[in-house]
């Protein structure tokens, strides 16, 4: 049996979102944040947005360094977003250039930080902040289809915070893998907790796996680069196949490079 390309994303997005797909992927952390686990929906956005942005290089690397963060906030006693707005990150990130993971440093994590801190100061949870940016961000402007969210919340960040990709036309992999987790639902991998945002708007984030998988099933050029363009180009891709859903032709990308 000869199956269709449709057919074919389709039965390995059916493959990978699995409740499995958390055992290797920093998205596993945030679910234990949850309400129905003991936490509460601002705990398990910060875990949510600490894990996105970290989630470059080798998995290992990015889960053990998520988790060192994760056992100073277990140690302090305090949840994970009260940690946050009492500003305990400064007992571990200080100024220092030294680094943490990576090319970040200790001083690059405290900048990060300190903008979280001032947008739970200003409202109960990430969501309630990053929804009344976008709204007035899309208030005035007649084509809303030219304003990505991941936009809206990388302008939130003052001090030019190193975690975040400001670039206009970058595809903010890290971000628009974030908002994957916190838009979709009915997903064992995805959190939906953003009811406020539409999926059809959802972009797939960009990485090496996707990029591969998507070249070799000819659904960008070859010489396509990972920048805002072609995650467009893809989603839209996507869209045909998944109506109304196209991130989750994410997991079909991104499981098969992985496994390949």
């Amino acid at each position: 049996m000869c199956l269709s390309l449709k057919e074919k994303i389709i039965l390995l997005a059916d493959k990978y979102e699995t409740p499995e797909f958390l055992q290797k992927d920093p998205s596993q952390f945030m679910h234990k944040f949850l309400p129905q686990n003991g936490g509460t929906v601002r705990d398990a956005e910060i875990v949510a947005f600490l894990s996105a942005n970290l989630a470059f290089g080798r998995r290992e690397q990015i889960l053990s360094h998520i988790q060192i963060i994760l056992d100073k906030i277990k140690e302090s006693k305090k949840t994970p977003a009260q940690w946050v707005l009492d500003g305990e990150y400064e007992k571990i990130f200080d100024e220092s250039k030294k680094s943490f993971y990576r090319m970040y440093t200790f001083l690059d994590m405290k900048n990060f930080f300190r903008n979280l801190q001032i947008f739970l100061s200003k409202k109960e949870t990430l969501g309630e902040f990053f929804k009344e940016k976008w709204e007035n961000s899309i208030k005035n402007i007649q084509n809303k289809e030219s304003v990505f969210l991941h936009s809206v919340i990388a302008e939130s960040f003052y001090g030019n915070c190193a975690l975040i990709c400001h670039s206009k036309n970058g595809a903010a992999k890290k971000l628009n893998m974030f908002l994957r987790w916190m838009v979709r639902e009915n997903s064992p991998v995805d959190l939906g907790l953003w009811k406020w945002y539409d999926k059809n708007r959802l972009l797939i984030p960009l990485d090496t796996h996707v990029m591969q998988e998507a070249v070799k099933f000819s659904l960008i050029e070859k010489t396509s680069s990972a920048n805002l363009k072609t995650a467009v180009a893809l989603s839209k891709k996507m869209n045909e196949y998944f109506p109304g859903d196209p991130a989750r032709g994410d997991f079909a990308l991104f499981g098969l490079g992985v496994d390949n």
